[in-house]
């Protein structure tokens, strides 16, 4: 199953950036994109491989100063780099993959001992899925965002954190991204304890002992 693109592919994303340890000096990014996000990392000094299955994107990440492994990321194997990575990010990729386990299995094999990992996918215990299915009894598909058309896996917070352990990654954050201002005053009006129904996305990141 190829990895495929989300909106946030081709917008720079300054929550993943606010998570990259200062100390990380290789990173791989499955499902690159055009590499705005990771155009940023390169201008830390970071040297940055891309995992990326459309060409047009694939090129302008390479115009961007990102190594790009170009292709199905269950073809791919990362070892040929040859070096491993101290970080890998799977920005909204995830959820778009059969077997999202076993990519990040393979992929941990590269990483160095306390090296980080963030995952970031869409919220599928999120109010307006409920509300679509338990109230209007019917889901409706879209382009982008929760309930984009191309996802094939549902992912959850917890569902994540089970990868996790299946893979042997320690949990060591939880983000959950509210966009809107609305959403951020009914969380904090609710002490925080909603945050799993109102956040539309949640970012993971785990740590290799």
């Amino acid at each position: 199953m190829n990895q495929k693109k989300s909106h946030y592919n081709y917008s720079r994303r300054h929550d993943i950036l606010g998570l990259i340890p200062k100390d990380v000096i290789y990173v791989l990014s499955v499902g690159c994109g055009s590499g705005v996000t990771e155009a940023e990392l390169v201008k830390r000094n970071i040297e940055v491989t891309g995992i990326e299955i459309e060409p047009q994107a694939a090129e302008l990440a390479r115009k961007n100063g990102i190594t790009v492994l170009e292709g199905d990321v269950l073809e791919i194997d990362v070892s040929q780099i040859g070096h491993s990575f101290d970080c890998l990010i799977y920005a909204d990729v995830l959820e778009h993959l059969i077997d999202p386990v076993n990519v990040l299995r393979n992929h941990i094999k590269n990483l160095h001992s306390n090296g980080t990992v963030i995952v970031s996918v869409p919220n599928f215990r999120h109010y307006s899925i409920f509300w679509q299915l338990f109230i209007r009894g019917h889901l409706r598909y879209s382009d982008a965002g929760i309930l984009d058309r191309t996802h094939v896996r549902i992912t959850t917070r917890k569902m994540v954190l089970d990868w996790f352990k299946q893979i042997g990654l320690e949990p060591v954050g939880i983000s959950y991204q509210m966009f809107l201002r609305r959403r951020k005053i009914i969380s904090a009006c609710l002490f925080g304890l909603a945050k799993d129904f109102i956040a539309p996305q949640i970012i993971c990141v785990g740590r290799k002992p």
